[in-house]
């Protein structure tokens, strides 16, 4: 029968333990819903929203797009109020429930647009967050823009054009026909 040499046995068991404190569990992100509105180019922010569902609880450290020279984080203290409006570091995104960043509440402000950005264009958005070991973990999305027509992107007949009158009425029924 063969023996186990005892430091080929210490030895592997060593490299089974590394290896199995080596296996991280990565968090997986899902971004979902994310939206702003039309921007034009030189605007000095524009604001996206996102629902953002981890199974592992994370910080939102940054964000990055390529429309804008820089993407902050902003608090928003009382909904609907500019004034309580603070940019913040990080924003903590719980483990299996929705963090939502959304119209009139917490955001993202992208800050420096650099291009024209129309209603229904798609928006590469980058968020990087933070386990709680500290190890960076990268979620990608594209933001649907929807909303108003920015003036440049409507024909210059129609721009200035006035309002047509509306059309009289026409009677759908008998019933609702002028009596004759």
């Amino acid at each position: 029968m063969n023996a186990i040499n005892p430091l080929t046995l210490r030895l592997a068991l060593t490299v089974l333990g590394v290896m199995q404190a080596g296996v991280v569990h990565a968090a997986e992100v899902t971004l979902k819903n994310a939206w702003m509105r039309p921007a034009p180019a030189g605007a000095a922010s524009a604001r996206a929203y996102v629902d953002i569902v981890s199974d592992t609880a994370l910080a939102l450290a940054g964000a990055s797009t390529p429309i804008a020279s820089k993407v902050q984080i902003v608090l928003v203290k009382r909904l609907g109020d500019p004034e309580s409006e603070e940019v913040v570091p990080s924003l903590a995104v719980l483990a299996g429930a929705t963090t939502r960043l959304a119209y009139l509440g917490d955001h993202l402000r992208l800050v420096g647009v650099t291009r024209d950005i129309a209603n229904g264009d798609s928006v590469p958005l980058t968020l990087t967050f933070k386990d709680t070991a500290g190890r960076p973990v990268k979620a990608t999305t594209n933001v649907v823009v929807r909303g108003l027509l920015l003036p440049q992107h409507t024909s210059p007949e129609t721009r200035d054009a006035p309002i047509p009158p509306a059309a009289p009425k026409q009677p759908s029924t008998a019933r609702d026909a002028p009596p004759t």
